[in-house]
C-alpha cells in the first residue's frame, strides 16, 4: 500500500477491516481503521490468511510515533504476528493447507483482516493453542529463547538478570529460565506488578531506583547473563554488575516509553539524553573479560535470507514443543477490537500489561465479557474495554493463571 487512493471509508462486501498510520498535513503520525480492498489471489509461495487475532508489541509503539528505523511511508499497515486460518494458497507451498490454523511473523501489514504473506514464516500451530496464545507467541519466546539458549548458553548455578520482567518478553523469560536447575533469577519491574511476579523471580526490582548496591550485595561476584531491553542508563549499570566472562545482550530500547512520546518536545529530550549516555570502551571490556551483544528479531525478519529463515523455523519448532509439553504458556493480559488500537497501545507506553495485549478484527457476539482483575496490585490488567474474540472464550489471561502456568514448571 503506498497511497490513499486505495483506502475507502464505506465498507463494501469486497473490502476488508484494517489499521492504518498515517500522517497528517503537520507530519504527525495516528492511527486508523479504514477498510480496503480484498487482497488478490495468492501467487508463488504466498498463502491468503484470515486474520483472527494480532499481538502487540514494543516496536509497534515505536512504529506509530515514528521512531523505528525502515519503516515503509504512511500511510502504510503495521504489525510483525498475528494468528488466523488459511483460505488460500499458492503454487510451491506444501508444509500448510486450506484450513490450517497458524501463526505468522510478518515485516509490518499484520493488522488487517486477510492478509498475504510470503510462506517462510507460516507455522502450522498446535492443536491445543487458541488464536490468542498464538498470536502472542512468536515474538515474544523466539526473543526469549535465542536469548537464553543462544547468545546467552545459560547453564545450571548461573545468575540471570532481565528488565521488564510483567511483559511479553519478560513472561516468557520467565517461563523458560525455569528449565534452567539451579539459576538464580533477578529483574526489575513496575511495583504494582511485583505480587504476581514475586512467585516467580527470586529478587524483584524497581527499574527506576538504582538497584546496583542491592545486586552486588546478593551476588558480589557479580551476574553472568544481563538480557537488557531498556538501554539508556541500564547500559552502563549493566556491565558495571557483568562477572568475569559475563555476557550482556541488548534486545530493545524501551527506555524510550519513559519519554513524553505524545509530543516532539518530549522526544527530542528523550532521544538528547539517550544518546548522551556513556560509551562503552573496548579496551575496557577486554580488560574485565565481558562481553557485549546485541539481537534484533525484526531486522533478522527483515534480512530474509535462506540461513536466517532455517535458524528462526528451527527454534520456532523447540517452542512449539515446549508448548506441547505444558512448560510455557502464552499469557494474554488484554484484549481490544481494532478500533480500540489507542487504548491497547496506551497500556504498553503506561506498562499496565503483564504479558501481551492483543487486538482483533471484530467482536465475537457470543462471548462474554473479559473478567475484571480481581487485585489491586494488578490494576489495569484486564479493563471494561476488553473483548472476548473469536475461538479464544477462554483467553482473557488474569495474573493468576501466569502464577498457576508458572509455577508448576518450577
Amino acid at each position: 500500500m503506498t497511497s490513499n487512493e486505495n483506502m475507502t471509508t464505506t465498507k463494501t462486501s469486497v473490502d476488508i477491516k484494517c489499521i492504518i498510520v498515517q500522517q497528517t498535513f503537520t507530519g504527525k503520525r495516528e492511527l486508523k481503521v479504514t477498510t480496503i480492498p480484498k487482497p488478490p489471489p495468492p501467487g508463488d509461495g504466498e498463502i491468503l490468511i484470515a486474520v483472527k487475532a494480532c499481538g502487540i508489541n514494543f516496536n509497534d509503539v515505536l512504529v506509530r510515533y515514528g521512531l523505528l528505523e525502515d519503516t515503509p511511508r504512511p500511510p502504510f499497515i503495521p504489525g510483525f504476528e498475528c494468528s488466523g486460518e488459511i483460505l488460500d494458497i499458492g503454487t510451491n507451498v506444501t508444509h500448510v493447507d486450506r484450513g490450517d490454523r497458524v501463526l505468522v511473523l510478518t515485516n509490518f501489514s499484520s493488522w488487517a483482516e486477510q492478509i498475504v504473506v510470503k510462506k517462510d514464516f507460516v507455522f502450522k500451530i498446535p492443536k491445543e493453542m487458541s488464536f490468542r496464545e498464538a498470536a502472542v507467541l512468536p515474538i515474544a519466546y523466539l526473543t526469549a529463547y535465542i536469548l537464553l539458549f543462544e547468545i546467552g548458553n545459560i547453564k545450571s548455578g548461573q545468575t540471570l538478570l532481565f528488565h521488564s520482567a510483567g511483559g511479553g518478553v519478560g513472561v516468557a523469560l520467565t517461563q523458560l529460565s525455569k528449565l534452567v536447575p539451579n539459576l538464580t533469577i533477578m529483574a526489575t519491574a513496575s511495583p504494582h506488578k511485583f505480587d504476581v511476579l514475586r512467585a516467580h523471580i527470586h529478587y524483584l526490582f524497581e527499574h527506576d531506583i538504582d538497584y546496583t548496591e542491592d545486586i552486588k550485595k546478593i551476588s558480589p561476584e557479580g551476574i553472568d547473563l544481563i538480557l537488557d531491553c531498556m538501554a539508556g542508563d541500564d547500559c552502563e549499570r549493566g556491565i558495571e554488575l557483568l562477572k568475569f566472562n559475563g555476557k550482556y545482550v541488548m534486545y530493545g530500547t524501551s527506555s524510550l516509553l519513559t519519554w513524553d512520546v505524545k509530543n516532539l518536545f518530549g522526544i527530542t529530550k528523550g532521544m538528547t539524553n539517550w544518546w548522551q549516555n556513556d560509551k562503552v570502551s573496548c579496551l575496557r571490556l577486554y580488560q574485565d573479560s565481558k562481553s557485549i551483544h546485541g539481537f534484533n528479531l525484526i531486522q533478522l525478519l527483515q534480512r530474509g535470507s535462506n540461513e536466517t529463515r532455517r535458524y528462526l523455523s528451527d527454534i520456532m519448532h523447540k517452542v512449539f514443543l515446549l508448548y506441547k509439553e505444558g512448560k510455557i504458556k502464552p499469557v494474554v493480559d488484554s484484549v481490544f477490537t481494532f478500533e480500540d488500537i489507542n487504548n491497547a497501545l496506551g497500556k504498553l507506553i503506561d506498562r499496565k500489561n503483564i504479558g501481551k495485549v492483543v487486538i482483533e478484527p471484530f467482536v465475537n457476539s457470543k462471548a462474554e465479557k473479559v473478567k475484571k482483575v480481581k487485585s489491586s496490585s494488578t490494576s489495569g490488567h484486564q479493563d471494561s474495554s476488553s473483548t472476548s474474540g473469536p475461538d479464544d472464550d477462554d483467553d482473557g489471561k488474569d495474573p493468576e493463571d501466569f502464577r498457576q502456568s508458572s509455577s508448576s514448571n518450577q
